[in-house]
């Protein structure tokens, strides 16, 4: 480097922190809060071999608490600090202080003993591959291949830390099943809650506050929202609408730790987005039931149709059957009276007397007699 120029080399990033207590005796941290990068994991800032290097530095400690506040992220990435962690001789101790979802389950599974708050939250789900770009099949089943291999690596994982069998913890993965802290004790995921209890806030129906850190739930849009209502324990007024801004800080504090919503109100207050759009979907199939009633209905049968359109609101296919089956009775009855109205006038009984008083040779009727002309009986 010539003299006098200043280093470029770039601040190494950092996706995680080792920090060791001031305290004496108290155990060095791992700290993994936020997203488990994978663009920094494998680039040439940060790799697993700077990680490994951070952890051996900690020494020969009895102890490692890690920390854990994520989303999940890359899976590659989880797995390496994993591996890493299970070949410390130190005892794993697993916190999380939040969150654990998908790849970051990964990492508390090198836990000896890993905790949860009883409002945590525990995710595990099948693995998932972003494709950008054009593929043929063969390549598109090799990726499928690879992804049986990565769910496999995860699978062993999780089977062994609770004891289950490797079905189940696919079946469970291929679910995407969510869990409160109560819960991943439960299936074996964790091993016990934690004393306290996290604090969470919903910011909009796409970000969440757990613990000061950002979560990006939009990312899962299969996550219950019964589990947000139960860990959302300490909700700041950011988690609610306009509408309740105004009420005091005990009235929403009462209001959102009283887990169960009861009224209709209730659950716009806390999720007024969602129920908009709720009602907005409802609104469009009314309309689009209420059109296809009428475009199908038919002259004469228009009570069928207001009583299916108002009063005992069905689909448009069954207010057509409903119309077909009332002309198919319509129809026996018309052939039933006109039956009887045949019968009461006595037209059955009156013969044929048309040609009556009309002779003609042998008093036969001139029709006859010239169909006999034309064709004699005997020539």
């Amino acid at each position: 480097m010539p003299a006098g120029q200043k280093s470029t080399q770039t601040k190494n990033k950092h996706f995680w922190s080792f920090r060791n207590s001031a305290e004496k005796n108290t155990s060095p941290e791992l700290i993994l809060y936020g997203d488990i990068a994978s663009e920094t994991w494998w680039g040439d800032e940060v790799t697993p071999k700077q990680f490994t290097e951070e952890l051996t530095a900690l020494g020969n400690v009895d102890e490692i608490v890690v920390r854990i506040n994520s989303g999940g992220g890359d899976v590659f990435a989880a797995n390496a600090i994993y591996t890493r962690l299970k070949d410390n001789p130190a005892k794993i101790t697993v916190k999380i202080d939040g969150w654990a979802a998908s790849a970051a389950t990964i990492v508390a599974m090198a836990g000896d003993t890993i905790e949860i708050p009883g409002n945590g939250v525990f995710m595990v789900h099948d693995p998932k591959m972003g494709v950008l770009g054009y593929f043929s099949e063969s390549e598109f089943v090799k990726l499928s291949e690879e992804l049986k291999v990565i769910k496999q690596s995860i699978v062993n994982g999780y089977a062994l830390k609770t004891g289950k069998d490797e079905a189940e913890i696919a079946a469970i993965m291929a679910t995407e099943t969510w869990y409160d802290g109560k819960q991943a004790v439960d299936a074996g995921f964790c091993d016990k809650l934690m004393f306290e209890e996290i604090e969470t806030a919903i910011e909009n129906t796409s970000k969440l506050i757990v613990n000061s850190v950002p979560l990006d739930i939009s990312r899962f849009p299969d996550m219950p929202i019964s589990l947000i209502n139960r860990i959302a324990t300490h909700t700041q007024s950011s988690f609610l609408n306009t509408s309740t801004q105004n009420q005091t800080k005990e009235e929403r504090e009462n209001m959102t730790e009283n887990k169960d919503i009861k009224t209709v109100n209730d659950l716009k207050a806390v999720y007024p987005e969602l129920t908009k759009q709720v009602a907005d979907n409802a609104a469009l199939a009314e309309r689009t039931r209420i059109k296809d009633i009428e475009e199908m209905a038919l002259d004469g049968f228009d009570s069928i149709v207001n009583v299916a359109k108002f009063e005992k609101p069905v689909a448009a296919a069954d207010v057509a059957m409903q119309i077909v089956a009332e002309q198919k009775k319509q129809g026996g009855s018309y052939l039933a009276n006109r039956e009887k109205d045949v019968e009461n006038s006595n037209v059955n009984k009156v013969e044929n007397n048309s040609q009556e008083g009309v002779s003609g040779k042998n008093d036969n009727n001139p029709f006859d007699a010239a169909i006999d002309k034309v064709f004699p009986i005997a020539k």
